[in-house]
């Protein structure tokens, strides 16, 4: 198939590397298939599941709007979850697809949802959970609102499911590998999403295929504290500083809302939202780690890396798991066969 660039491509907008913008999503699905052949594609719909799920547990089933990748699909093998399920672009699936893939990942009719706080999100997915109850399904769920970010007129925390949510995955994942009942996963869903925030940071929007302009502009050389994973704007504009500028507002966002003291343990997620690069995301886990040295907390768990994205947007979120209970440490820690998490 033949794109003609010169439709959408001006000096000085952003270029994407894809052919037919209609086409982008479903060509970046093939790809993945060739890299991942342990993912098994259900027809009609963007969702996979683990084609090796020996159906032997309470299987996970999570999902959203494409454009976050690696999440979800990539998290999807022994220990996280048991299937994903994509929309198009920054859009969840809708209700049928998620339990077209429900159905066709197990075969127990007991299902545990993960869903990121998203008003069409959670609609999607109550919808798909009260359709599979009604034809006899135990169908637990957790919703996941980590973000502390603050809307910029009432300024209020508008607690979407953001890069926390990855985190959610392993700590869920890992309970349902050892064989959690639906209450025990219920019960620990509970606990460990109140126990997780993110704040993100950003210099540039999001990029849908096809389309010239980012979800937001900044001046040269300012930054967005708090924007969303779909390219939603923050609640600060700024000039840009310095890697540990950013990072001291982020961690004075957390220390707020945790109010910890010295000692505390926590898990540290340092993520890429797509566009950042390794030597930009060190330098910035780097001065992380040092302020949050300097608070005197115990960080026993620490990964740094590209796990939940804003498609092309160039920025960072920062998670912190407040570590309740010493097995979710080792939680963290199992194995996994997944693409996407690290097992260090």
């Amino acid at each position: 198939m033949r794109y003609n660039s010169r439709k959408r491509l001006k000096a000085g907008v952003h270029m994407q590397i894809i052919n037919e913008p209609d086409q982008a999503l479903a060509q970046a699905v093939q790809g993945i298939q060739w890299t991942y052949p342990e993912l098994a594609w259900v027809p009609d719909t963007y969702g996979c599941y683990d084609r090796h799920f020996a159906d032997n547990q309470i299987p996970l089933l999570a999902g959203g709007g494409s454009g976050h990748a690696p999440a979800h699909w990539g998290y999807v093998g022994h220990g996280m979850l048991t299937g994903a399920v994509m929309g198009t672009i920054f859009t969840p699936p809708t209700a049928e697809q998620i339990v077209k893939v429900a159905q066709a990942m197990t075969h127990q009719r007991r299902l545990f949802l993960i869903v990121k706080n998203f008003p069409a999100d959670v609609k999607a997915f109550k919808t798909a959970q009260t359709t599979l109850q009604d034809q006899g399904w135990d169908v637990g769920m957790a919703l996941v609102a980590d973000d502390i970010s603050v809307d910029n007129a009432s300024l209020k925390q508008r607690r979407r499911g953001v890069a926390g949510t990855v985190l959610i995955h392993k700590l869920l994942g890992a309970a349902a590998a050892n064989g959690a009942t639906m209450a025990e996963l219920t019960t620990l869903a509970q606990h460990v999403t109140a126990a997780t925030k993110t704040i993100g940071v950003a210099t540039s929007g999001a990029l849908i295929p096809g389309q010239a302009d980012a979800s937001f502009t900044l001046n040269p050389g300012e930054i967005y504290y708090g924007i969303g994973i779909h390219g939603e704007p923050g609640y600060r504009q700024e000039p840009f500083q310095s890697s540990e500028r950013l990072a001291q507002e982020l961690i004075s966002k957390l220390r707020l809302n945790f109010q910890w003291h010295a000692h505390d343990h926590y898990a540290v997620l340092v993520n890429s939202l797509g566009g950042i690069t390794p030597l930009e995301l060190m330098v910035f886990n780097h001065d992380v780690h040092e302020l949050l040295q300097l608070d005197q907390l115990a960080l026993d768990f620490h990964q740094a890396g590209t796990f939940l994205t804003s498609n092309g947007m160039h920025g960072l979120s920062l998670t912190l798991l407040h570590l309740e209970q010493t097995d979710w440490l080792a939680a963290l820690n199992m194995p996994v066969k997944t693409p996407a998490w690290p097992n260090h």
